[in-house]
Parts: C-alpha cells; sequence; structure tokens
C-alpha cells in the first residue's frame, strides 16, 4: 500500500498550491484518504482514489467532489479509468478451481465476486446477483475474521456441502446454517484467504468483470449490469 507521504510526496509537481493541498488531504476521513493522486484530461481536476473508490479535488484544495464525470467525446468514466489503472486485475490469473462456480442462463458473461458468507453487504448482492441472468459467477468464499470471526469456518462447511451453491445462497439469503463438515474435506478457503492479498481484498463484497475491473460494494441492478457488460467502464 501506498502511504499517504509517497502519495503527497508524487504529487508535489502536479500542483501549483502543494502546502495547502496536503493539508486538505491529510484533514480527510481516512476512507476518504487517497493512495494515488492523478492528473485528469479537465484543467485543476485530480482523482484522488483509494481502494474504496475515487474522489475529486481542484488544484485551489479547497472544493471535494463525488459522483462521476463522463467525457462525451468517448463516454469514458474519467474517475473510473484512473481507479481502474490502479485496481484492475487480470481475470485469467485467478484460481477458479477455487470459487463456486454457477451457470446461469448461457452463461456467456462472467463475473468474480469475493465474498464474506456473514457480511451484510455480501447478502444484499446475493439478492441482486438472483436478477441477473446469463451469466457465469464464480464466488471465491473468503472471510474478515476482524469483522465476522467465524466466516472463514462457515465458508469452509459451505463447500464441504453436499450442494455448496445451494448452501452458500441459503446461507446468504436465508440464514440456514451449513452442516459441519468432515475435517478431511478439501476446501481452498485458507488458499483464497492469501489470495485476498495478493489482489488486495480487504473490503466485500469485492467484484471483477471479465476485463478484471474493480468494484467495491453494493452496486444497484442496472449499474451492476453495465460493469458486467463492461458499459463506461
Amino acid at each position: 500500500m501506498i502511504t499517504m507521504s509517497t502519495a503527497l510526496f508524487n504529487m508535489q509537481s502536479s500542483f501549483a498550491n502543494t502546502e495547502k493541498i496536503n493539508q486538505r488531504i491529510q484533514s480527510l476521513p481516512n476512507e476518504l484518504k487517497p493512495e494515488f493522486i492523478d492528473k485528469t484530461p479537465i484543467p485543476d481536476l485530480y482523482t484522488l482514489s483509494n481502494i474504496r473508490g475515487s474522489i475529486w479535488i481542484d488544484a485551489s484544495g479547497r472544493y471535494l467532489i463525488s459522483g462521476d464525470i463522463i467525457d462525451l467525446e468517448n463516454m469514458h468514466n474519467i474517475a473510473d479509468f484512473n481507479y481502474q489503472k490502479h485496481y484492475a486485475i487480470n481475470p485469467k490469473q485467478l484460481p477458479t478451481a477455487n470459487a463456486l462456480k454457477e451457470i446461469k442462463g448461457n452463461g456467456e458473461r462472467v463475473l468474480y465476486v469475493f465474498a464474506d458468507p456473514d457480511c451484510p453487504a455480501c447478502q444484499a448482492l446475493q439478492g441482486i446477483l438472483e436478477e441477473v441472468d446469463n451469466i457465469t459467477i464464480y464466488t471465491f468464499p473468503m472471510g474478515l475474521t476482524h469483522l465476522h470471526p467465524s466466516a472463514i469456518e462457515t465458508s469452509k462447511n459451505i463447500w464441504c456441502s453436499k450442494d455448496p451453491i445451494k448452501a452458500w445462497k441459503t446461507y446468504l439469503l436465508d440464514g440456514d446454517k451449513p452442516n459441519q463438515r468432515n475435517n478431511s474435506c478439501d476446501q481452498p478457503i485458507d488458499q483464497n484467504m492469501i489470495m485476498t492479498k495478493k489482489y488486495r481484498i480487504n473490503l466485500t463484497p469485492t467484484i471483477f468483470n471479465s476485463k478484471g475491473h474493480r468494484i467495491v460494494g453494493v452496486p444497484e441492478l442496472e449499474s451492476l449490469e453495465d460493469f458486467i457488460n463492461n458499459t463506461n467502464h
């Protein structure tokens, strides 16, 4: 992870009033403090990005802006472009054998989901995914143990269930606990936890599309469909 001091050092040549900008950024809540600061095609407007997403700051350091800015010439989301530059992955490198694979309809679209079964946002996302068709969903069970101490054990029990996908859904959607697994069951959850460090997945759900673009959290259905279809990404 790039520290704030590194981020601020990297932006020195970008801003006219660096002292004021530094003070402004240092005063931001932790969830808004950037790892990366990027120029944009818009004069005097910069993107501040961390793993949660991107916001904007003007060159004076006075104005902080949230939301999307679309370049109408190519329909690119400028904030998303800068975010993905730092946080996208190569999805072909994901070990899909470590995921619960669900094929819906023709399965031609692809989504990769890292989810904690005890995460309320992951449970909400699962409900939205029930409405998505013609897709192959690879769900990598994991656990944010500092928030949900039982999540890794629950993930292991789900994986070792007779019907893991059904067990995953009924737990997330209905709260039906899976049976205790046999200790001889071979499961990849510990490997998934190692993988989350490699890909810097420390918030759930974290979702990747076929391009390897990342979003964190629970998008609305329409936004999720756009993300899956790579629209404006």
